[in-house]
């Protein structure tokens, strides 16, 4: 959980010149204090593809950008830690970073992991850009092995795109990687060759429909979290609607909670989404697993599950309004059959209830068999529900 800098202060990098500084991590780590949000588990305070000089020093080390960073990477997580957060970076696995022909770190993995964890760096994302000479695997493999070898506790985020089903070995090298293209700030957008790697598109709808098609629960482990991208909560394109029911997927399926909005200027209607803490008590159940959709409405309506630590579980019942095409509520029933309860052979009608609306923070009461709401279009309401 915590902050990526990539939409805060620009149009998510598109001219490729992301105005991220010194200032603005020391701004964003005192804001992430000031609201409280560390207490919540926002933890990292982490850049983007931005941080970098073009070229090596002249020992072929990574720099930063000096009128950004005039003190130096070190001083900058330095004052990182001193708010008790922790500090992230960036680069790629090929031979440039994704903008501003930034040097990647093709045939610098061990010194890229000595210079970056010696300034004190806690999370080194890798992204796909650059040219490459060998397969996914082996070249973040490679990473993995070197940030090992300097001793530091790095957390690895692999950034693919989901290339080479990711899904299958991406946990045996690192602690999250990237399930798909890159995430843009759009309820829909995109198809399935709109950007580089796999998934349906680049909008919140999009991403929730592929995840329905991996089956998170297959795949997500302790240190080993599938990532759909960054939170665009409250981004200027991300209405309060689309944002928290991509806060509440997100959730859902264990993902990483990096906000990639601007938190120095923190609404009420975003904090509202992010610091629920019912809702990030489910992302961060000891369960270890994601949910899965366990049901599929022609009219748009879902039910999506998953089980807790505890023996409970969370259901999500969303309208997906068929990504745009309907706008109407409808309503969205969960059996308890659906989730795996069922009391005798008789069926479900047996098994009681108890169901709490998480974003309303509301007990709503018992039920017996199951539980129905009428959803508006993009919506869900998010369920914790207990056997009574």
């Amino acid at each position: 959980m915590g902050w990526n800098s990539w939409c805060t202060d620009s149009l998510c990098n598109l001219l490729g010149k992301d105005p991220c500084s010194e200032t603005l991590v020391k701004e964003t780590a005192d804001s992430i204090v000031s609201n409280g949000l560390d207490k919540l588990g926002y933890n990292y305070v982490a850049l983007d593809d931005c941080w970098s000089d073009t070229k090596r020093d002249e020992n072929g080390h990574l720099q930063p950008e000096a009128k950004k960073f005039p003190n130096g990477m070190k001083a900058v997580a330095d004052y990182v830690h001193s708010k008790g957060l922790y500090f992230g970076l960036y680069t790629s696995v090929g031979d440039e970073t994704c903008k501003g022909k930034r040097p990647g770190s093709l045939g610098h993995f061990v010194d890229d992991a000595n210079t970056l964890t010696s300034w004190g760096v806690d999370m080194i994302k890798m992204d796909h850009c650059g040219r490459k000479n060998g397969t996914d695997p082996e070249l973040y493999g490679a990473m993995s092995k070197a940030l090992n070898a300097t001793g530091r506790p790095v957390l690895f985020s692999l950034c693919n795109w989901g290339e080479d089903n990711v899904w299958e070995w991406g946990s045996s090298l690192a602690q999250m990687y990237r399930i798909q293209m890159d995430h843009l700030p759009f309820w829909k957008y995109g198809t399935n060759s709109s950007s580089a790697g796999v998934g349906y598109g680049q909008g919140t709808y999009d991403i929730i429909e592929w995840m329905a098609t991996l089956q998170p629960s297959k795949w997500t482990k302790e240190f080993g979290w599938m990532d759909p991208d960054f939170l665009m909560t409250e981004y200027l394109t991300m209405d309060f609607i689309s944002s928290r029911t991509e806060y509440t997927f997100w959730s859902l399926w264990s993902s990483p909670l990096l906000i990639s909005t601007d938190l120095r200027k923190i609404s009420k209607k975003k904090m509202e989404i992010i610091s629920n803490e019912e809702v990030i008590a489910i992302n961060q159940d000891s369960s270890n697993t994601g949910g899965d959709r366990v049901h599929k409405g022609g009219d748009g309506g879902q039910v999506w599950a998953r089980d807790l630590q505890n023996g409970e579980k969370c259901v999500v019942l969303y309208n997906s309004g068929n990504g745009g095409k309907g706008k109407k509520a409808v309503t969205v029933a969960v059996t308890w059959d659906m989730i795996g309860w069922t009391a005798t052979s008789t069926g479900a009608e047996n098994v009681v209830v108890e169901v709490r609306d998480l974003w309303n923070k509301k007990t709503l009461g018992q039920f017996t068999g199951g539980y129905n709401a009428t959803i508006d279009a993009r919506d869900v309401q998010m369920l914790r529900v207990k056997k009574v």
